[in-house]
């Protein structure tokens, strides 16, 4: 997946894609683990300094071959594109949970289930309120490409209801409330598995102008795909005021 930028599928290797790919997310498995493991460590400092210079190491072999910069939307095994970066869903990206959104079409609605540790930390055995806010704002981000008009989020208004505890399954879900021409409003919740809701969210998404034309034409579009994406390069070329 780390190659792979502007072909079309017909162009890959299907079977050595999905290879990469399911390296690549095992890479960030590892790393993941790794995080974890470097907030909760109690090692003395001589092991801590030697672990440092390796990972270092590895840093810079990994980095030997890299993009130069950000890596954008990428061409997967399947057909699509997705973001691999995205800190709520990359699967290239340690920081993520990743979070596994479930969509239903016909109800409009997203869901998903997520259980964070020591790294998203906030106050004292919860969960950091701007990693809820993260995690909201990409579960109502995906909910515009069920309605045919994948925005980018206007605003984003979190309600904190009660702390969401580490180490614990909770739920977040997402749904279009209305649609106004370009823009899509939507609501969302974070909620126990006694359904009590800790944080809840509404939010207004705009296509951007660049986009406005062909979504017009009504082209051929995939709701399921992760980033919402209508068409396979609609946000390859965007304008730097996306707005």
């Amino acid at each position: 997946m780390g190659r792979v930028t502007d072909v079309t599928r017909s162009e890959i290797d299907t079977s050595e894609l999905r290879r990469e790919e399911l390296s690549y997310e095992e890479l960030a498995n590892a790393v993941r683990e790794l995080i974890d493991a470097t907030v909760r460590t109690k090692i003395g400092a001589d092991d801590v300094n030697d672990l440092t210079a390796q990972i270092r190491a590895a840093s810079a072999k990994l980095l030997a071959d890299a993009h130069p910069a950000n890596v954008g939307l990428l061409l997967c095994a399947d057909g699509r594109r997705r973001s691999p970066s995205n800190p709520v869903s990359g699967r290239r990206n340690a920081f993520a949970p990743p979070l596994k959104v479930k969509r239903d079409k016909d109800e409009l609605r997203a869901w998903s289930t997520f259980n964070l540790g020591a790294a998203y930390e906030g106050p004292l055995g919860h969960i950091h309120g701007g990693v809820l806010a993260m995690l909201l704002d990409q579960i109502l981000g995906m909910i515009p490409a069920l309605v045919g008009l994948p925005g980018m989020t206007a605003y984003l208004n979190v309600t904190y209801r009660r702390p969401s505890p580490l180490f614990a399954d909770l739920n977040i879900e997402a749904k279009v409330d209305r649609t106004e021409g370009w823009k899509t409003f939507a609501t969302g919740r974070i909620f126990d598995a006694e359904g009590r809701t800790t944080a809840e969210a509404e939010a207004l998404f705009i296509v951007p102008k660049f986009a406005r034309e062909r979504l017009e034409r009504r082209q051929k579009q995939d709701p399921m795909s992760d980033d919402g994406e209508y068409e396979p390069n609609i946000w390859f070329n965007a304008p730097k005021n996306l707005m």
